[in-house]
């Protein structure tokens, strides 16, 4: 009996150290298994400060969306009196131009403003698939957590966005992250019968309805912790056949396999026109007004968005270094008032209820 048990024993830690020993080699094989790698837990805990000091911003772009992406900058500081550094992914044509006209606007605004510029740059295998997914140099953003460890935390915009309230309030979401989130994005949609994933998806997405990447804050170096560039190509391979919308699919797809990691925003941060066309489909945009214009599908350029085109004129049409509390809002409430009417029109008052709050704070009038 005592000679059975000790075989026993010993045929029980054999089978032990076999079974630890697969898993580690299975363990070890699994680099791109999107769903095996931890969240890191502890890496850049962004603690809440007395008062924000400097905010990161970073958007990427090429061709003709220079005029654009400079109503970005425009935005940012129209709203806000906070140190804000960008961070500008530029094809070659577009780059000195950045670098003559953000040189102006720090001068002319004492130094509110400083800037980097970086060359659009991917890998070279699979170069011209990351070039074109999408639209031109979209997908940059993907790769951007290695291509700036100098940086470790800041919100990306599409170039298509307009802030209409100071941008510390997005920044202070950092502060709420849990030890699991690495990012903050809104939801495409909240709707199954409007959001695009759950009624076309063919790839993996987030949650029920997906996320919608147009403006994401983005904690660098937990995403680098976490291995974030490794995943993106074996992605891209594996679907690049069923992801019209190129990089926001991909991360829709990681975030799939880690929903733990994401923050979620409310549609007010990242207000489309799917939030207002069909009627109101942003109660918190409608109660406390939209923070983060998104003209995406060109809202801001064509014709059937004519407020999302009343804001972005008055933004575009206002001049670095001039007196802001006398036109713009006048002339965004004045648009408003001329614009043809439509289903985003009829919401004026959360159009326009942030930046009216946001001047009257920046800009009060004097003591008479």
């Amino acid at each position: 009996m005592k000679r059975f048990s000790l075989k026993f024993m010993i045929f029980m830690l054999l089978s032990t150290f076999t079974v630890l020993y697969l898993y580690s080699k299975v363990s070890n094989n699994s680099k791109y298994a999107v769903n095996e790698r931890p969240v890191p837990s502890k890496a850049s805990i962004i603690k809440e400060p007395t008062q924000i000091e400097r905010v990161v911003l970073s958007f990427v772009v090429c061709d003709s969306r220079f005029n654009e992406s400079l109503n970005v900058v425009k935005s940012v500081l129209l709203f806000s009196r906070v140190h804000i550094h960008f961070v500008i992914f530029a094809d070659d044509n577009l780059r000195p131009k950045f670098n003559e006209t953000l040189t102006k606007w720090k001068q002319i605004t004492n130094n509110q403003l400083s800037f980097e510029l970086h060359r659009v740059s991917f890998p070279q295998e699979h170069e011209q698939d990351w070039m074109n997914l999408f639209s031109k140099c979209a997908a940059q953003r993907l790769f951007i957590p290695e291509l700036i460890p100098h940086i470790d935390a800041m919100i990306y915009v599409d170039t298509d966005t307009l802030f209409l309230g100071p941008v510390e309030e997005l920044w202070h979401y950092f502060t709420q992250f849990n030890s699991s989130q690495m990012s903050a994005m809104a939801l495409e949609d909240d709707n199954p019968n409007v959001s695009w994933y759950p009624r076309f998806a063919k790839h993996p997405f987030y949650g029920k309805f997906g996320l919608n990447s147009g403006v994401m804050l983005m904690n660098l170096t937990r995403m680098r912790t976490f291995g974030w560039v490794e995943y993106v190509t074996p992605i891209m391979l594996k679907w690049k056949l069923y992801i019209p919308w190129g990089d926001q699919d991909i991360i829709n797809i990681i975030f799939h396999y880690h929903e733990r990691a994401v923050h979620v925003l409310s549609c007010r941060y990242n207000y489309r026109s799917d939030q207002c066309m069909y009627g109101d489909a942003c109660a918190d945009a409608t109660d406390r007004g939209i923070f983060l214009l998104h003209g995406s599908r060109r809202a801001f350029h064509n014709n059937k968005q004519p407020a999302f085109q009343a804001i972005y004129r008055a933004i575009d049409e206002y001049e670095i270094g001039t007196d802001p509390s006398k036109y713009v809002l006048t002339n965004m409430d004045r648009y408003f008032t001329e614009a043809p009417p439509s289903n985003c029109g009829n919401l004026k008052e959360a159009f326009l209820k942030v930046p009216t709050q946001t001047f009257s704070n920046l800009y009060p009038p004097p003591d008479r």
